[in-house]
This record gives C-alpha cells, structure tokens and sequence, in this order.
C-alpha cells in the first residue's frame, strides 16, 4: 500500500513537473508571439512610412509641374494681350478720342 501512495506521489510530482515546463513553454511562445508581432508592426510602419514618402514626393512633383504648366499658360495669356495692346493701341486711341469729340 505505501508503494502505491509513493508511487501516486511521484506520478503526481511528475505531472506537477510537466505542467510547470508546459507552462514555461507556452510562456516563451507567447513572448516570442509578441515580439514577432512587434517586429511585424515596425516592418509594416517602416514601408508604409516608405510609401507614403515616396507618394509625399510624387505629389510633390505633380504639383511643381502643374505651377510650371499654369505660369507658362499664363505668361502665354499676357504675351498674347500685350501684343494684341500693342497691335491696337492707335486703335483704342483713336476710338477714345472720337467718344470724347462725339460727347463734346
């Protein structure tokens, strides 16, 4: 009979033994869970703060090349009125000085 309690005594032990290794286990699998998921959180804040650089810097262009278009069609629009000014001025002279003598 004291065989049989010893020998439940050391199977318990033995049990208590592999629940705390089971538990040391699943504690370092969770912690290395965690820092995998910690170091797939940087690699995914790394590329998108990459692509968000990249899209930063595309827009970036666009906008200087759209300025660049819009100051072309303006210095266009002004040359255009500049000369078509300088092309009519006796014109427009003539038109205001006959509006003048005609209101006299």
């Amino acid at each position: 009979m004291n065989q049989v309690i010893k020998e439940l005594y050391d199977m318990e032990a033995q049990a208590g033994e592999i629940m705390e290794h089971a538990n040391i286990s699943k504690q370092k699998l969770q912690e290395r869970k965690k820092q995998q998921m910690e170091e797939i959180s940087i690699g995914i804040a790394a590329e998108l703060e990459g692509r968000m650089s990249l899209l930063r810097a595309q827009l970036e262009e666009q906008a200087k090349e759209d300025i660049k278009k819009l100051v072309e069609q303006n210095r266009h629009q002004m040359d255009l009125l500049d000369t078509a000014y300088r092309d009519n001025l006796t014109a427009y002279a003539q038109e205001i000085v006959r509006k003048i003598t005609e209101a006299s």
